[in-house]
């Protein structure tokens, strides 16, 4: 976060809440200011978790942001933040809660289909989960697709790929997470929750 510009830091909150209106950024800075520290510990006693706590304080000035235009400052201003930062944490709890149940339901499923197939079925199965994560592995461009399929699917260190494609390891490993982000998003578009399954866990 940037120094505190000082001709903001003795104005009134209104006043504030005004220029924040405004699009004025140094406003919105001095209002991150006064309130992130307390939200966040709000918001870490509540999930527990300080990398949660972070997205979540993000995606509560980041609405605050988009919706500057219609904050009302005849009300309070800590009361409207302390909620939409309780919503917040609150969805947060509903995706985890629905991605929790997809597992499990995911999961038992796969159990079940795989005590009863026979040899063949499997194979099949087998065979037919390969082309569906083949598909999806396709949609990546080239260079993304080379490294995904070296380190993802051929087992290959950051460190190997990187000697081997004169590249950086954290230039992997952005190839990596936009690849699994693309992939993912092929197998919930094609419903292909077996091999989804996988990518949630591992």
């Amino acid at each position: 976060m940037k120094k505190r510009t000082e001709s903001y830091l003795d104005l009134p909150e209104t006043v504030l809440l005004e220029l924040v209106k405004q699009s004025d950024q140094s406003a919105f800075r001095e209002l991150y200011n006064r309130y992130s520290g307390k939200l966040y510990g709000n918001i870490k006693r509540m999930t527990k978790y300080s990398e949660i706590a972070d997205d979540i304080l993000q995606v509560v000035f980041i609405k605050i942001w988009e919706n500057r235009l219609i904050i009302d400052t005849d009300r309070s201003f800590k009361s409207f933040i302390f909620q939409i930062a309780q919503n917040a944490v609150f969805d947060n709890f509903r995706r985890e809660a629905r991605q929790h149940t997809l597992n499990a339901v995911t999961s038992r499923r796969r159990e079940e289909r795989e005590k009863s197939e026979s040899p063949t079925e499997k194979w099949l199965r087998e065979k037919e989960d390969k082309a569906i994560l083949e598909s999806a592995v396709d949609q990546l461009p080239p260079r993304r697709r080379e490294i995904y399929q070296l380190c993802k699917l051929e087992g290959l260190s950051y460190d190997q790929v990187s000697d081997m494609l004169g590249v950086s390891t954290s230039t992997i490993n952005d190839h990596i997470v936009k690849a699994t982000k693309t992939v993912k998003e092929y197998l919930v578009e094609t419903r292909y929750y077996t091999l989804l399954l996988f990518f949630l866990i591992f």
